[in-house]
């Protein structure tokens, strides 16, 4: 298939009032990525907490992952401009909640309600851009600028964390999330709504969105009990009882949260595991890379904060590289093998870290899963909403979403298993050595993956 178009259309004033309003909640979603991992590991050692810090991510995932096809499925059923705005308004609540946390089971609270905001954007947010352009060579190329406004923010995050704290302590740095939330609120009120409405009545399955949050939390935390208490059995038992009655109403629902049609597609089912593995590697590498750079290498947060620079900067960098090359390509599928291959080859230098990689190895490698994550994103997203229905455009994006916070939590679950079982410093070269096999994983599962109007 031809995965071009010879002139673009123009872009109306419409359509670049919407995806300003996307790009300023990229802009939020980068800050709050990286900055809160920077801060949060010092807010859990003045709580005294540091040995339930993998708790942070998994419950802040968990949340994300929950939420992300609720609300994938509402921005079908309603607007998604106000799911957005909503989700906004629950990022001040938990930035303000963690700032004046006195117990780490307050900080743990605020990342629920952060990883419900979290899932919320990006059940609604990213699929903003399927209402805006039909056309999937001109969404490519909105979406490679995406990537770079995801970047401007996060490049800021680490260093911005760092000399917030040094200035001003934890609890302020915490709060520069909810004050950039502000000027964000004013763009998306005068955000136009480009959805489409639906000819037919739309219902949400509600009992499907509750047997699959029940399948998300239990099989996580089944996962992070195992070998410390019996509870695990228990846990996973009912995450194969709630994913057995999630699919037994997906079948009978008149309007399923998940469409089967999307789940029938070999295509579909192969990015989403891709998206899923990939999911678990960026969590380590975001969320945790800070506390891993300081206590593997002894480094102060603010270095720590510069060597993931290069990381930060290749993410937007292998966006725009695919945005450009897919419209070029006749079989921009393999860009999709380039962005693993790539994430694979830098994983590979980072699991010398604890060996004394030095720093321009350091730099090589955030750079290459930076290059590689940045391919990869993009064309999981760009890919499914070709190979299903615009009916499913919703559920289709909100599909990758969840999977990817899935998958984020799962890699965060297994990192926190491995540090209260293996100890802070050989947890972290666990989560490296499994966040490698996660990349060696996705090479074949790309190869797979073919664009074929007719799949």
């Amino acid at each position: 298939m031809k995965a071009h178009v010879s002139t673009p259309p123009a872009v109306s004033r419409q359509q670049l009032h919407a995806m300003t309003g996307v790009y300023a909640v990229l802009l939020l979603l980068g800050l709050e990525t990286t900055l809160g991992g920077a801060i949060l590991p010092q807010a859990a050692q003045t709580l005294n907490g540091i040995e339930l810090f993998g708790w942070l991510g998994t419950f802040q995932m968990l949340a994300a992952a929950c939420m992300t096809p609720v609300t994938a499925r509402l921005g079908d059923i309603w607007r998604r401009k106000w799911l957005v705005f909503a989700s906004v308004v629950l990022l001040i609540v938990a930035g303000t909640i963690a700032a004046a946390a006195t117990s780490m089971e307050v900080l743990l609270a605020s990342r629920i309600i952060n990883g419900i905001a979290i899932g919320m954007m990006a059940g609604a947010a990213f699929a903003v851009p399927v209402d805006v352009f039909s056309d999937p060579s001109q969404r490519v190329r909105w979406q490679s600028l995406s990537g770079v406004m995801f970047a401007v923010s996060s490049s800021m995050g680490p260093i911005l964390g760092a000399l917030l704290i040094e200035l001003f302590g934890w609890r302020f740095a915490l709060l520069a999330v909810p004050v950039a939330c502000l000027p964000v609120l004013c763009v998306l009120l005068s955000m136009p709504d480009m959805q489409p409405r639906q000819a037919s009545k739309q219902r949400f399955d509600l009992p499907g969105a509750v047997y699959l949050s029940l399948f998300i939390g239990s099989s996580l935390f089944g996962l992070q009990s195992l070998g410390k208490s019996q509870s695990a059995a228990g846990y996973l038992l009912v995450a194969v009882l709630s994913l057995y009655l999630f699919w037994g109403q997906q079948r009978r629902a008149e309007q399923p949260i998940l469409a089967l049609e999307i789940l029938q597609n070999l295509q579909v089912k192969l990015i989403a595991l891709s998206t899923l593995v990939s999911g678990a590697v960026l969590s380590v590498l975001l969320f945790y890379s800070p506390l891993l750079l300081t206590t593997l290498t002894g480094m102060s947060f603010r270095d720590a904060g510069l060597a993931m620079l290069p990381m930060l900067i290749g993410m937007p960098t292998g966006s725009v590289i695919n945005g450009f090359l897919f419209r070029k390509l006749s079989r921009p599928r393999m860009l999709f093998c380039v962005g693993a291959v790539t994430l694979f080859c830098g994983m590979a230098i980072l699991v010398f870290i604890p060996y004394g990689l030095p720093i321009s190895g350091l730099m090589a490698g955030y750079a290459l899963c930076g290059l590689g994550l940045g391919f990869i994103n993009q064309n999981q997203s760009v890919f499914i909403q070709i190979v299903t229905p615009r009916q499913f455009a919703g559920a289709a994006t909100g599909l990758v979403s969840t999977v990817r916070s899935y998958g984020g939590a799962l890699g965060s679950a297994a990192l926190s298993l491995a540090l209260l079982t293996a100890g802070l410093h050989q947890g972290l070269i666990i989560g490296l050595l499994i966040s490698l096999g996660c990349a060696l994983l996705v090479i074949p599962i790309t190869v797979r993956i073919f664009l074929d109007e007719s799949a």
